[in-house]
């Protein structure tokens, strides 16, 4: 059979097999990954054929279905989650006679355990074997979160893993719900329906504008548009404001997640978004709230029937939550192991493009490219070339030929022109790594006007869906969008709310646009340490990878598709010098506080207004003779406050000085008494951890991530 003929055959059928169960799903969920990377119906026949006769047969075995390889891994994945079974070979159910031929029919039999289906009979004539993950011969944690640093295999990628669903019941306990629920709801027949059904489980519904204990929010973006940013971020603000102390908010909306094989097409990037940001902004107010991904299809009584279970379950056991129901399942958020993607050889001929290509990790992998064969290599940025850009641009300019242009990649029509102009010069455009972004400093949502936060969204939600149109348009093998584990915890979106939801948008977006021909993946990072602007040691942070494991991150996972989340692990400690051990401590019930004399009672007095001018403005309370510590300061105030003062005092402010000093007064003659000096450019304060003992991710990620608004560490 000719290779280059078309493979005749409109479906497939795949045996995964193992010693147990548990190796049969974790086998499924590698098959996956390798399937959602097949190059075509050629190189979906050999992976089913190596799946069916290049593997020994194991005690416990299933089998999938599909017409091709997107719907083979979305089954698979099935089987990986547990919504598909595991039979034991040999006990299973017999064979009507005739035995049936379909695949869909032999797929359900082979689950109960039927061993008599002739697998080779079923590859596709001029089938090979071919690559696919070998057998996972021991357990080992492929995905979780730990706090030990980890020894990878030399030059194998770090651990990564895909955000998936799981099925789960409400929790028992009834749906009884009083307590006081004010609705946002702007479609009358889901208010009405929403309306009755709280009642009917005891909840008083309040008026417009009228107080209540929770609130329940509905976006209501008609299908098929992106939702408004700008109006959700004021909307979400204004409601966090009202609330009272320990209320709660439940968000819903439709086509914010692919729960289901087959949603992707649909999945709405901005819908993606907010989601996250209603997760970090309530994490950083310390509000219990439920993000509630709804099913379109559902008429609108059913919908009340969802939203009024997930308020009562939210209403009694007041835990944080994210769910989907579908179909009347409901899912939670889960996740599975993801293995690199098909090797990818970088063309010494055609080009790349590299936006933010000067920052520090958008230069660090434009070396990577070079010394991976790349020859041209096009780098945008916003801003002009000052002496330091010039001065690197030079550097890699004697490695290969790099051209530098300011654009804004937000720009539509100004980036397509540059890329115009690249193509003319270097020919076809190979792959895009769009590195382009920035941050504000440290504050609440509730406090930062949109217009502060536009400027870090739109270069991650407009800039990032050009970066990948144009490469889609121009046929490239690939378009990477560099995202930040705060697009995926909402913790690490604490004041950082703006960047968590652009970062959510860049994952969402490779979600729905990977595609066989140009393969789309957003990489969520953690802190890169040793690149650009390091993490302070003093910061532990508990997600981190060195540059070099981040890079052979970015290679291996180059054409993998969708959004990879890669967690890092916690660096190793420095041993400590003898310079860095602290003076023993008089013993007592907390820290010494020493308050050297202020230099002058003038700059006292300046500090003091100072001090009441910050704390006016972010907790809107000057704490006159108040203990400061009776305040309840948590790591995000205090990080408000230390850039509060740093802007009002024209000097570096040490945020250690607000946990030390017992009141205002104090914290200004401590100020006072220290040497003045600015701010140091683009760097906020070091942030300490919160009472718990616990470092906020979003804390490690404050330092990394200013770096002129052109590359920034994500």
């Amino acid at each position: 059979v000719e290779r280059g003929a078309e493979v005749v055959q409109d479906s497939h059928l795949v045996r995964v097999t193992g010693a147990d169960e548990r190796a049969v799903r974790e086998l499924a969920a590698a098959y996956a990954d390798r399937f959602a990377t097949s190059r075509g119906p050629w190189d979906t026949a050999d992976l089913c054929h190596t799946a069916n006769v290049g593997r020994s047969p194991q005690e416990y075995v299933t089998a999938v279905h599909g017409r091709d390889a997107a719907e083979l891994a979305e089954n698979l994945r099935a089987v990986a989650a547990g919504r598909l079974p595991v039979g034991v070979a040999g006990s299973g159910t017999r064979a009507p006679d005739p035995a049936p031929t379909g695949h869909a029919a032999l797929a359900e039999l082979v689950r109960t355990g039927y061993t008599g289906v002739d697998w080779p009979a079923l590859s596709v004539p001029g089938a090979r074997t071919t690559d696919l993950p070998t057998y996972p011969f021991a357990p080992g944690r492929h995905w979780h979160m730990h706090a030990e640093a980890t020894a990878p295999a030399e030059d194998a990628p770090p651990e990564a893993y895909r955000a998936t669903w799981r099925e789960e019941a409400l929790p028992q306990g009834g749906h009884a719900a009083p307590g006081t629920v004010r609705l946002v709801v702007t479609d009358p027949a889901l208010q009405e329906a929403l309306t009755a059904e709280l009642r009917l489980n005891g909840a008083h519904v309040a008026g417009t504008g009228a107080e209540a204990g929770t609130v329940l929010m509905v976006d209501a973006t008609p299908p098929g548009q992106e939702p408004d940013l700008s109006t959700f971020w004021a909307r979400v603000a204004k409601t966090l404001k009202a609330l009272p102390p320990h209320g709660k908010l439940l968000w819903a909306a439709c086509q914010g997640a692919a729960v289901r094989p087959g949603e992707h097409a649909s999945l709405r990037p901005g819908t993606a978004a907010q989601a996250m940001a209603v997760a970090a902004a309530c994490a950083e107010s310390r509000i219990a709230h439920a993000v509630v991904h709804l099913d379109p299809s559902e008429p609108a009584r059913a919908l009340a029937r969802v939203l009024a279970a997930e308020y009562a379950a939210l209403h009694q056991g007041g835990e944080s939550t994210a769910v989907a129901h579908r179909a009347g399942v409901r899912y939670v958020p889960d996740t599975s192991p993801v293995r690199p993607g098909r090797p990818y050889e970088v063309r010494p001929d055609g080009y790349y493009l590299v936006t933010g290509g000067l920052g520090a990790i958008g230069r660090r992998l434009v070396e990577r490219l070079i010394d991976r064969g790349a020859r041209h290599i096009g780098i945008v940025g916003r801003s002009a070339l000052d002496p330091g850009r010039s001065q690197a641009l030079r550097a890699l300019a004697t490695r290969a030929e790099v051209v530098y242009r300011s654009c804004d990649v937000a720009d539509a029509p100004a980036l397509t022109a540059v890329v115009g102009e690249l193509d003319a010069r270097w020919g076809r455009l190979r792959g895009v790594v769009h590195c382009s972004g920035g941050v504000n400093a440290f504050g609440a949502m509730r406090r930062r006007p949109w217009a502060d936060a536009a400027r870090v969204v739109t270069p991650k939600t407009d800039g990032s869906l050009h970066a990948v149109r144009l490469a889609q348009d121009r046929g490239a093998d690939f378009a990477v969008l560099t995202a930040s584990l705060a697009g995926t915890h909402a913790d690490a979106g604490r004041g950082l709310v703006d960047y968590s939801l652009a970062n959510a948008y860049q994952l969402a977006l490779a979600e729905r646009e990977h595609g066989p021909h140009t393969a789309v993946t957003a990489h969520a990072w953690p802190n890169w340490t040793g690149v650009g602007m390091a993490a302070d040691t003093a910061f532990a942070a508990a997600h981190s990878l060195d540059a070099t494991e981040a890079e052979a991150a970015f290679f291996g996972h180059l054409l993998t598709g969708g959004a990879v989340v890669l967690p890092g692990h916690a660096p190793a400690a420095p041993p400590a010098s003898p310079a860095d051990t602290p003076e023993p401590r008089e013993p007592g019930p907390g820290p010494r506080t020493v308050i050297p004399a202020p230099a002058t009672g003038r700059d006292r007095t300046a500090l003091r207004a100072h001090v009441r001018d910050a704390f006016l403005h972010v907790l809107g309370d000057d704490p006159g003779d108040r203990p400061l510590r009776g305040l309840g300061l948590d790591s995000l105030v205090i990080a408000e406050l230390a850039t509060a003062l740093e802007q009002r005092a024209g000097r570096t402010v040490d945020p250690s000085l607000l946990m030390r000093a017992r009141t205002a007064d104090e914290l200004a003659a401590e100020l006072a008494a220290t040497a003045a000096g600015p701010p140091e450019t683009g760097a906020g304060p070091a942030v300490p951890a919160d009472a718990t003992g616990a470092t906020a991710l979003s804390l490690l990620l404050r330092p990394l991530l200013t770096d002129g608004g052109d590359g920034v560490t994500p």
